[in-house]
């Protein structure tokens, strides 16, 4: 389990590298994360190298009980699947989201 995710700027670059410590981890080679998962090796790939950037929910959900990724991590995993930074906790998530809103809104 995750106890510390670090904020980077680039969410896509973050779910693939969080995708794979997460296999790691769990000491599982993508071929295994395929088998457990469902999803295809390439799917698995694709994720961890960054090249996917949207995936489906479905896919994070699957990957999830794959690992058996529960509690915060779990929240982290969702959240970079989504494409949104992820903090060390939740009054961080929540300030890093309203500074993103202010920011938006001084732009436009």
């Amino acid at each position: 389990m995750i106890s510390r995710i670090v904020v980077h700027d680039r969410p896509a670059e973050e779910l693939a590298s969080l995708l794979r410590l997460l296999r790691e981890q769990a000491g599982m080679t993508q071929e295994e994360l395929s088998y457990s998962s469902g999803l295809s090796i390439r799917t698995i790939s694709d994720l961890e190298r960054g090249r996917t950037t949207t995936p489906q929910r479905r896919s994070i959900a699957l990957l999830a009980d794959a690992l058996c990724i529960e509690g915060d991590s779990l929240e982290h995993f969702r959240q970079a699947a989504r494409g949104r930074s992820v903090a060390q906790c939740p009054s961080c998530s929540a300030r890093l989201q309203l500074d993103e809103l202010i920011g938006q809104k001084r732009s436009a």
